[in-house]
């Protein structure tokens, strides 16, 4: 099944530099961080039955790199019948912890030497830097 678009590449990034730099407009619009059950085409690939184990591309990314990440994996693996879905851990009521999955940012410190609190609450806090390197990545995808 193919699914999506893909636009064309800005080639005047790559020569983006310190010397010339290009500014980045900030994106505002909607990102894609749906869950497994979320996604029509998964949802339609389910009911007809097409596979035994199903998840998504951040899924089999985080547990890839789950050897070498500072971070847990914070995901769910059900199993119903015959059937294994892997998806993200579905968001607490409370709306403080709503966006607190760590599969919705960018991770930051990955290679530190020591583990960075996640309770930090000053601008280079673990959670501040994650929403600000998901907020540049998302913008930079958008602009070029």
């Amino acid at each position: 099944m193919e699914c999506g678009d893909i636009c064309l590449y800005d080639n005047s990034w790559d020569k983006a530099s310190a010397k010339k730099p290009k500014p980045l407009k900030v994106f505002e619009g909607k990102t894609f961080e749906e869950s497994l059950f979320d996604d029509k085409v998964m949802v339609q690939l389910i009911e007809e039955d097409k596979a035994d184990i199903f998840t998504t591309d951040v899924i089999a990314s985080a547990i890839m790199c789950a050897t070498k990440s500072n971070y847990s994996w914070d995901i769910e693996i059900k199993k119903f019948g015959s059937k294994i879905f892997i998806d993200k851990r579905a968001p607490e009521d409370d709306q403080d912890k709503k966006e607190l999955n760590i599969l919705d940012f960018e991770t930051v410190c990955e290679t530190a030497l020591e583990h960075q609190p996640n309770d930090d609450a000053t601008i280079n806090g673990i959670w501040p830097l994650m929403k600000e390197a998901k907020q540049i990545n998302n913008s930079f995808l958008h602009n070029c």
